[in-house]
This record gives C-alpha cells, structure tokens and sequence, in this order.
C-alpha cells in the first residue's frame, strides 16, 4: 500500500464536532456516527473524495433508510498509529468519553509488516479492540490479505495474519469483514495503476459487498 504520509488525523476536530453534538438537533434525534479508523484502503488513497469509501458509504446507507454521519480519521498507516490515535488524540480520547451513538470500522494493520513482527501488530489491536469493547462501542473489524513480500517475516504469515482479524473479532464479540478488497482483488479493471488501491469503480462494488455487514454493525449501536 502506498505510503502517503506517517500519520494524518484529518477529521480530529469534526469528531470532537459530532460526538459533543447539542443546539438545534435533540440527541436522541442526532443520527449515528460511523467512525472510519484505518489505512489508505479505507480512505480512498487516489480517489476523487465523492467517489471515495466514506461517501459511497453514506450514499448507499443514506439509499437504505439509514441516516448517518461518517467521520473519516484520515490516514492512519500502521497497528501502532491507530493505538495512538484512539489513546492519544482528542478525537480518540473524545470518542471514549462519549461512546453513545458511535460505531467504528477498524481497518489497520496492512502496511505492518514493514515495521512489527505479528506479534506486535496483534497486541496494538488487540489493546485498540479491548479499549472500544470496555466502552461498548460496536466495531466491524475489517481484515485485509496480506502483501506477498511480508512472507520475509516467516512463511506462514499470510495464514496467520488472515487468521488474526478473525481470532480478535471473535474475542471482542465484534463483527467480522474478512476482507476489505472482496469481489475486488483479481480484477485489474476495479483497481489504480498501483494494481493495489481500488478506483472508484472497486469502491462502490467494496461499498455493495459490505453494507449488509455495516447494517448489522449500526443494529447495534448504543443509543445516547
């Protein structure tokens, strides 16, 4: 996956925004806020925004009859940076005091092989899960392959990183999406140039693929 910056929280202050929502909409009233907190998959790396993951989504939840508010974190390259953000941050420690309302999509851990062994990347997310478990957030883990060349680590790393999004979902009782680029990968013509990143095209079918699963996961939100 591209590397397009270390870490880029763009929308700290639009989540602080949302989950302090108050003035002209009751909050019983106030729609649920989905939380995107992953890498450039997930935000739409070379996408034109209104064709991105996060619009689409809405779109096509909007479509469905489920009014929502995306707030997108922004790039968050590795396990580690996501930690960080939800431990760190304003967004992150805002989101904690104020779980009510709040479902997250966690999609990290693709790029992590260039940096931690798998044994590092399952404790940042199994912290990350355990963290918004405690606070009865519902999460949709969303697990990816992983790259060909993190096989330098051991040869069965593919296997157990699979095997990882699926082990700390069932854990955490969250909910699994096993793999973000389903129904894309293999398919050149729903991908960029990068033959890795999905164009518009591969997002929308991305965004098609996942939405009974996103359903599922705002069925379970906390109300205020």
């Amino acid at each position: 996956m591209t590397k397009v910056g270390d870490v880029s929280f763009v929308a700290l202050a639009a989540l602080s925004a949302m989950l302090g929502l108050a003035g002209n909409v009751d909050a019983e009233d106030a729609p649920p806020t989905i939380v995107t907190l992953g890498d450039s998959y997930i935000n739409g790396h070379g996408v034109a925004p209104a064709d991105a993951f996060a619009p689409t989504l809405k779109s096509a939840l909007n479509a469905a009859g489920h009014p929502v508010t995306i707030v997108e974190v922004g790039y968050t390259n590795d396990s580690g940076a996501g930690l960080r953000w939800l431990t760190k941050s304003r967004g992150g420690l805002d989101l904690q005091a104020s779980p009510a309302n709040q479902v997250v999509l966690v999609e990290l851990a693709q790029n992590d092989c260039g940096l931690l062994d798998l044994d590092h990347t399952r404790a940042n997310l199994d912290q990350l899960l355990g963290i918004l478990a405690d606070k009865r957030v519902p999460v949709l883990v969303v697990g990816t392959a992983a790259y060909d060349h993190c096989s330098f680590r051991h040869a069965d790393y593919a296997e157990l990183f699979s095997k990882m999004f699926s082990e700390l979902a069932t854990k955490h009782g969250d909910l699994l999406y096993a793999d973000f680029k389903e129904g894309v990968t293999g398919h050149p013509e729903l991908l960029q140039a990068d033959r890795d990143h999905p164009n518009a095209a591969g997002d929308a079918i991305i965004v098609r693929n996942m939405l009974p699963m996103v359903e599922a996961l705002l069925a379970q939100v906390q109300p205020r």
